[in-house]
């Protein structure tokens, strides 16, 4: 997992699932896949997913069998912290002393 200036400011959960849906708000991913591809314990992502919802920074579906998540648009943070998330991933890895 890399090091980044969104892992400097949000626990390391929040910033993973953050920099997964905020990269391409037109994605949804479901908390296996978003576990699985950031790294992350399932337990640890649906928590943190919870608090993203009541946050109503994230909006979910369900299709009976899986939950979806996908970022807000209407939030009224969403542009910047889309904007924040995107410049965080083209900035450079911190280097290590």
């Amino acid at each position: 997992m890399r090091s980044s200036l969104l892992h400097a400011l949000f626990p390391r959960v929040r910033a993973e699932i953050l920099r997964l849906l905020f990269t391409n708000p037109r994605q949804q991913l479901y908390v296996r896949e978003m576990s699985r591809l950031a790294f992350l314990s399932l337990h640890t992502v649906q928590q943190e997913l919870e608090i993203l919802l009541s946050a109503r920074l994230l909006l979910d579906r369900s299709n009976g069998y899986q939950r979806f998540y996908r970022t807000n648009p209407k939030h009224p943070l969403y542009t910047t912290l889309r904007r924040l998330v995107i410049k965080s991933a083209r900035l450079p890895e911190p280097k290590r002393k």
